[in-house]
């Protein structure tokens, strides 16, 4: 039994949930308010006898145990997999270094007492002045743990080592520097110090303001065995029930811009810290709301962070909302809209100056689309030959996730930006090829795969098709219809978006915590008895015929299960069963 195994055995799904969920008996199941969206009548069912969980509302979405808890707590698999072996008293093996992990936590505590207190001093008035010209009261200095670093190069090494901290894990804080001649001093000084928390409210790292000239104005912690930027979001730790709570986040770029947002009441706002967001901060997001504004600087540096940004935000969001316009799944997809402040504007300024009417911008936030289009009919010369066309295949991957009717809109705004035809556009929209997908039906089929006999267990299945998508590059663009939902361990779900959000050149298994890392060399090594099958594309699109067959058919089930026994199905029920019931066919069609 792996340890992940272990751990569910101990655990009872209807326990975990019920610490957050009033839950009430409904036959052999249990029904609730839906934690993760508002409701009156109840559509959260938990089934104690599969151990998994489902909202037939808006969310439609459920899953294990795992996943309840990395979505109550907003965890990524590692930290429930950490909390959950914690509560059952698995040792897991791959995980003898906490210990070592929460002492960087420990040394950055005694550096953050240490920069507060030393924010207090008399050396110290260059950042209290600057804090006060920027409006920021007593009340966000405490909130947000700000302090100062002394300009002396030795004072929190000498602090650090008051207290017994070994210096060497200090360097691994990135808190000491450590010169090629072995001497050691400190990396912050003379600097405005702003703590940054991981999403458990742990000091992980610092974000420093220079105070005069010194180039660059900003700098940060480096990456360490606890920190990086690229998976962190300043404030997150305070605004994510806010931000759940209002079903709506914003993002912007600085730390000021987070301290003055929650100092006037806008508690839902993060920061990705002087960049554009990274496909890691928004994975930490998309499950606590479904709209999300971009509120990043409007010069030319803030607009190209804003591209790169939405470029981001659409790798995650968009093949959601891919998978969310089947009607049957669809809750509401997320939205991703942009504000546009006054040139010269940041979102601390503006609401500093303005703040009584940030909500309302924020509210009326652009669009997606009304705001990409003009901003990429700018970044062609739509006047020269094929400036256009340009345009148009720069926008095209989004169009093709639209709905039908918002596509119409805005391809009528894309011509009149262009000085087009709708049907032009249309036209060239057409013209615009997808990405490829693998038309070669001579794949080499080193290794060789025997089809899955029908008859197969359930985790067989998964693990077969999993170990064809990792073992066979050239199924990466026909594997990423394959819906999430239809893998049932909560390990494998994760495995599978990993692998769709790297690059082909990129190691799998380089980017996995260590004990994903376990169960995906368990499936890349998966075998099966080699077959005279040639096709090995053929195959696969049986698999995953088979796995979205499962996963209707269970929805289909959980649907019936989670009914009024007592009362006649209604016509709303009637018809969604008849259209699970066509989709079940198709998959069934699909393999003939």
């Amino acid at each position: 039994m792996s340890e992940i195994d272990d751990i569910k055995s101990r655990l009872d799904v209807v326990e975990i949930v019920s610490e957050k969920v009033r839950l009430q008996r409904a036959g052999r199941n249990y029904k609730a308010n839906c934690p993760f969206h508002n409701e009156k009548t109840p559509s959260f069912i938990v089934d104690p006898g599969r151990q998994s969980w489902r909202c037939f509302g808006s969310c439609a979405i459920g899953g294990d145990v795992f996943s309840f808890v990395m979505k109550t707590e907003n965890m990524e698999f590692p930290d429930a997999l950490k909390m959950l072996a914690q509560r059952t008293g698995v040792e897991l093996r791959g995980y003898q270094g906490n210990e070592s992990r929460d002492s960087y936590f420990d040394i950055n505590k005694i550096a953050l007492d240490f920069y507060k207190d030393s924010l207090l001093t008399d050396e110290a008035v260059v950042a209290r002045n600057y804090l006060e010209s920027r409006g920021v009261n007593q009340r966000s200095i405490e909130d947000f743990n700000l302090g100062y670093s002394p300009r002396g190069r030795d004072s929190l090494k000498s602090h650090l080592l008051f207290h017994e901290v070994d210096l060497e894990k200090a360097v691994e804080c990135g808190l000491i520097n450590r010169f090629d001649d072995g001497t050691t001093r400190d990396f912050f000084w003379g600097r405005l110090m702003f703590p940054i928390f991981d999403r458990s409210g742990r000091p992980a790292g610092f974000g420093a303001r220079s105070l005069d000239d010194s180039m660059p104005k900003y700098i940060n912690t480096s990456a360490t065995p606890i920190f990086d930027k690229r998976n962190t979001l300043y404030g997150f730790h305070m605004a994510r029930d806010a931000i759940r709570d209002a079903d709506r986040g914003v993002i912007v770029e600085g730390y000021m811009d987070v301290i003055a947002a929650h100092e006037y009441g806008y508690k839902n706002v993060v920061a990705s810290m002087g960049t554009a967001l990274t496909v890691e901060q928004v994975r930490q997001l998309k499950n606590l709301a479904k709209t999300f504004v971009l509120a990043l600087d409007q010069d030319v540096a803030g607009q190209e962070a804003t591209l790169r940004s939405l470029e981001s935000a659409w790798q995650i969001f968009g093949d959601s909302n891919r998978r969310s316009q089947d009607p049957l799944f669809a809750g509401n997809p997320t939205k991703i809209n942009v504000v546009s402040l006054p040139l010269g504007k940041d979102p601390d300024d503006f609401i500093r100056t303005q703040g009584s009417e940030w909500e309302e911008v924020i509210a009326n936030a652009l669009p997606l689309m009304e705001y990409l289009i003009p901003v990429v009919s700018e970044r062609f010369d739509i006047n020269s030959p094929g400036g256009k066309g340009r345009v148009v295949e720069s926008l095209s991957p989004i169009f093709r996730l639209l709905d039908p009717f918002d596509t119409e809109k805005y391809v009528d705004m894309l011509a009149e930006q262009l000085s087009a035809t709708s049907e032009t556009v249309y036209a060239a929209l057409k013209q615009v090829p997808r990405r490829p997908t693998s038309k070669n039906t001579s794949i080499d089929t080193k290794p060789k795969f025997e089809r899955l006999s029908q008859d197969e267990n359930a985790y067989k299945l998964d693990e077969y098709t999993l170990s064809l998508m990792f073992n066979r590059p050239e199924l990466r663009e026909v594997a990423i219809r394959i819906d999430p939902e239809c893998f049932i361990r909560t390990e494998d779900r994760e495995i599978y978006l990993k692998w769709l959000e790297l690059d082909s050149e990129e190691s799998l298994s380089e980017s996995l915590d260590v004990v994903l890392k376990e169960r995906f060399s368990s499936i890349q090594k998966y075998s099966i008895v080699p077959s005279t099958n040639t096709d090995i594309l053929i195959d696969f699109n049986s698999c995953a015929n088979r796995l979205e067959r499962r996963r209707l058919q269970q929805y289909r089930s959980d649907l019936i299960q989670s009914q009024d026994t007592e009362s006649p199905p209604s016509i709303e029920l009637q018809s969604e069963l008849g259209n699970l019931d066509k989709k079940i066919l198709e998959t069934y069609t699909s393999d003939s």
